[in-house]
């Protein structure tokens, strides 16, 4: 399972993983969604993994806002049958509004829908994964998360340490960042 992490603020989105976003071939473990707007990032079961970048692009083209896309695609992994399998998944859609209102969205067969909207001078963030976020929150103040260099900063040192810890965390993290248009 992959480690994807994000930070939030008002006037940008970062995300950071080692889930290989600049692959050549079609990646099913991270997507834009709309085009410098909005994104989804998974991890987890390869199945789960393929279901739910179909259904976001699928939910995407219906004209379903990213609140409600994360609500279709976590009613329909909530199912009790898939569950039995123990199978791990987790997907984060992020993005911004129609209206430009930041925001993300936390979809996982294990907990209900998370969802998330920084508002002005907050910073929000988040990591697939306990330790990992205590990690991130730690180097979040000391590098700070007001610039998207500062949460991209805090971000990739949190890969660098899960690297050295959790099995196969990739050390060379990819990063995305989405930046509010005025």
């Amino acid at each position: 399972m992959g480690l994807v992490s994000i930070v939030a603020r008002e006037d940008f989105i970062s995300l950071v993983t080692d889930l290989g976003i600049h692959q050549m071939i079609e990646n099913i473990r991270f997507k834009e969604i709309i085009p410098d707007t909005a994104f989804i990032a998974i991890s987890g079961d390869d199945e789960y993994a393929m279901m739910t970048a179909s259904a976001a692009e699928t939910l995407i083209k219906q004209g379903f806002s990213l609140k409600e896309m994360a609500e279709s695609i976590q009613s329909s992994i909530n199912n009790p049958i898939l569950m039995l399998n123990e199978r791990p998944f987790e997907a984060v859609v992020a993005g911004y509004s129609q209206n430009g209102e930041a925001q993300y969205h936390v979809i996982s067969n294990t907990k209900p829908l998370e969802s998330y909207y920084p508002r002005p001078g907050e910073s929000l963030y988040y990591v697939n994964g306990h330790e990992s976020m205590l990690v991130l929150e730690k180097s979040l103040k000391m590098h700070g998360m007001g610039t998207v260099d500062q949460a991209r900063a805090a971000q990739i040192h949190l890969f660098r340490e899960a690297a050295k810890t959790i099995p196969n965390v990739n050390t060379h993290a990819e990063s995305y960042i989405l930046k509010k248009v005025n």
